[in-house]
């Protein structure tokens, strides 16, 4: 495993685990990584020092792992079918959830939601308390998260519908329908007012928490849209799809693509599954493809962001090409532009 500067792209250390790394996930402070291992093991590290903090044996093999918002708890999921809540600090196992995906954590590190093959989500207590089933998809929930309040969850099921529910009583809020094929993402936006879906149809959608009508439609992905998110300020929208390889910057008010951040190399070849995910102030977007290349992008808030960059970088008039190169409007085609 290795561990990077962002800001320079240069390498800081080399982690050996001395097993294989399924998935690794930094303490919400930043100042450990845990990391989990096809064998059920569970390596806790200290950031600054590189030194071992803990090591954890899970029960079957892990895909997953997460720390609670707090940091004091540690979930690993396991390919059993199950989810297990350890102190962060002691590995004291604090209880086994049921559960066909990852669980979430609602924002207090305080409930879990956790769904399971009945088509159902349940609503719990960390120590594995139940308090609310909900129930209404007609296929399995693949994808749940709560808003920044923590007082709604919505749901994304196979059933090609997103739901939004009350976490006090758990009803239903809304129905959210239009996506032509099953949901693979959904998320709120920091305010909490804007909902996003992605869809094996090949968009995205956001719909408006208040009333739950469709805003906007991100049309552009030619394979399923694998993973979608918000910018931490809720005006841009990245997604990817591991079908036709590229990760897409959206406008969210208008739907505008903005850029195409990433795409196979060869249209001949099947393209290389990828993950893209925005960094904490959305300044920077990270493209993890399935070889050996790492890519930091680099996204600007505010048009006066870029042209401050920009006037900073190239002290001149920007040619036609370069316009391009920072999406500013050009007047013409331009045709090939030197990379």
């Amino acid at each position: 495993m290795h561990l990077w500067d962002v800001v320079t792209g240069r390498k800081l250390a080399d982690l050996d685990t001395h097993e294989i790394v399924q998935n690794a996930m930094f303490s919400p402070d930043g100042s450990r990584i845990a990391t989990a291992s096809l064998a059920g093991r569970v390596l806790i590290l200290d950031v600054a020092s590189r030194s071992e903090i803990a090591r954890l044996k899970f029960p079957g093999g892990l895909f997953q792992i997460q720390f609670s918002p707090k940091g004091d708890l540690l979930e690993a999921s396991s390919t059993d079918g199950t989810a297990r809540l350890r102190n962060a600090a002691t590995g004291a196992e604090v209880s086994t959830i049921q559960t066909s995906a990852q669980v979430v954590f609602d924002p207090d590190g305080d409930l879990v939601l956790a769904a399971t093959s009945d088509n159902a989500a349940h609503l719990l207590k960390t120590d594995g308390t139940e308090l609310k089933k909900l129930v209404g998809h007609e296929g399995r929930i693949t994808g749940a998260t709560f808003s920044p309040d923590g007082q709604l969850v919505a749901t994304a099921s196979l059933d090609h519908s997103a739901r939004i529910w009350t976490v006090k009583d758990g009803s239903t809020l809304a129905i959210l329908s239009g996506h032509r094929d099953e949901l693979t993402e959904v998320e709120f936006s920091s305010d909490g007012q804007s909902l996003l879906t992605a869809s094996r149809d090949g968009t995205a959608r956001i719909w408006s928490v208040l009333d739950g009508k469709e805003r906007v439609v991100l049309r552009g992905h030619t394979g399923a849209a694998t993973s979608a998110q918000f910018s931490p300020n809720g005006h841009y929208v990245l997604t990817a799809s591991t079908q036709d390889g590229t990760a897409r910057l959206w406008d969210a008010r208008t739907g505008r693509e903005m850029a195409v951040l990433a795409s196979s190399k060869d249209e001949h070849k099947r393209p290389a599954p990828i993950r893209a995910a925005f960094n904490s102030d959305g300044t920077r977007v990270v493209i993890v493809p399935y070889d050996e290349d790492v890519r930091l992008i680099r996204v600007f808030q505010t048009p006066q962001d870029l042209i401050d960059f920009a006037k900073q970088t190239v002290p001149r008039e920007l040619t036609a090409c370069e316009r391009r190169r920072f999406f500013l409007p050009v007047e013409s085609d331009l045709g090939d532009c030197p990379s």
